[in-house]
């Protein structure tokens, strides 16, 4: 089957395939490696926020500011904990996205305390503001969309406070050239991996479904192959082997019968008055007596005999391993099997009987013509005995 039509189409401006469903396949394949990395990124991110308390501490001193300030990373910490241990390994990245741009937010707006309480290194928090805003687009997989919204709010929420503190306008253009300038390389470089991952997950999903396609078509084609090979060996309506497969197993079976110095018994099998079932009932009824005889003979022979339809109402039946005597009991068992079947018809309830001719392979038999014949001529004997019999050829 072939791929929907659009299901590759991406919207650039979310960085996320346009069907969603594809979008679902695409985070479930990544969601392995995504979840490792938000939990690394996350616990980073605690990590730095309890480290740099110290140079805080070093800086302000055991007073109320320093407090404040600890409070806030306890807040942000304890937050960025509950979402590390609320991540599992079956977590959608668009279940914890909002989670995760909750903690940013509340990280941006707090971080602005900074300002205030540490005026003296300003241009120091600028550019760990620009560092948090790359950060945040580059290295926490969650929804483009949604890390660009909370960079574009730490960008806003900065220059805001700036403006309340009294930056001029003319700083304030700076510092948004400044602080856009992470944001659009991190978006940049997001945008960039997350097309060229998809474009890669679109590639692997063609050829998964390529090969499915093709793995289906020899299928089909194997069981074409095998429904020709069945027709070009088997007799359609019995599905007994025809002449040209029994011929060849004939010989196979002459020749290992000589090998080993074993028996080889042929037998023609032929039903008696069949024309008359053709003339009374019709050959669809002469057709359904046919498939019945080959079911009966395919179920009361051994499992290593061959049989194979002749032609006509006649059969032939190889048995390897089985001398004349054997074959003798062996053909008086499978006509009694038959004269017991009851063939229904649309017409009526045929019951039918069958003659056997049997022979066996010679030391001086120089092909299968000879050996059917001899068969043949037990088979005609058998008709003028009376049919419904078993006939022996032992010359």
């Amino acid at each position: 089957m072939n791929a929907p039509a659009g299901a590759y189409r991406m919207k650039r401006w979310k960085c996320e395939f346009s069907q969603p469903w594809m979008e679902r396949d695409f985070q479930s394949h990544v969601r392995p490696v995504v979840i490792q990395q938000l939990r690394w990124a996350l616990i980073v991110w605690a990590a730095l926020l309890l480290l740099f308390a110290v140079p805080d501490y070093i800086t302000l001193g055991p007073v109320r500011p320093f407090c404040y300030l600890l409070a806030y990373r306890i807040v942000i910490v304890v937050a960025l904990l509950v979402l590390i241990f609320s991540i599992t390994s079956e977590t959608r990245v668009f279940q914890i996205s909002y989670s995760v741009a909750a903690v940013v937010v509340a990280g941006f707006t707090g971080f602005m305390l900074f300002f205030i309480y540490h005026p003296d290194v300003v241009t120091l928090i600028i550019i760990v503001i620009m560092v948090q805003l790359i950060g945040l687009l580059v290295f926490v997989p969650i929804r483009f969309i949604v890390a660009l919204s909370c960079a574009m709010y730490g960008v806003f929420i900065t220059l805001a406070t700036r403006f309340a503190m009294g930056t001029t306008p003319a700083n304030l253009v700076v510092l948004f050239i400044l602080l856009m300038l992470p944001v659009v390389i991190g978006a940049g470089t997001t945008m960039r991996l997350g097309f060229a991952q998809r474009r890669e997950f679109a590639l692997l999903t063609e050829t998964k479904r390529i090969n499915r396609e093709l793995a289906e078509e020899i299928q089909k084609r194997l069981a074409l192959e095998e429904k020709l090979k069945e027709l070009a060996s088997t007799d359609p309506l019995t599905g007994l082997y025809n002449r040209r497969q029994y011929e060849m197993l004939f010989q196979h079976e002459i020749g290992r019968s000589r090998r080993r110095d074993s028996p080889l018994s042929v037998g023609i099998l032929d039903l008696d008055n069949f024309k008359q079932v053709n003339d009374t009932y019709g050959h669809t009824a002469g057709d359904a007596v046919l498939r019945r005889v080959a079911d009966v003979c395919r179920k009361n022979l051994r499992a290593i005999d061959i049989v194979g339809r002749l032609g006509g109402e006649e059969f032939i039946i190889l048995m390897p391993e089985c001398d004349i005597d054997q074959a003798n009991i062996l053909g008086n068992r499978l006509l009694k099997m038959i004269e017991s079947e009851v063939v229904d018809t649309n017409a009526a309830s045929i019951r039918i009987t069958a003659t056997i001719g049997i022979t066996q392979l010679f030391s001086d038999d120089k092909g299968i013509e000879g050996i059917i014949s001899r068969a043949d001529d037990a088979l005609y004997r058998g008709k003028k005995a009376g049919r419904n019999r078993v006939e022996i050829n032992r010359q």
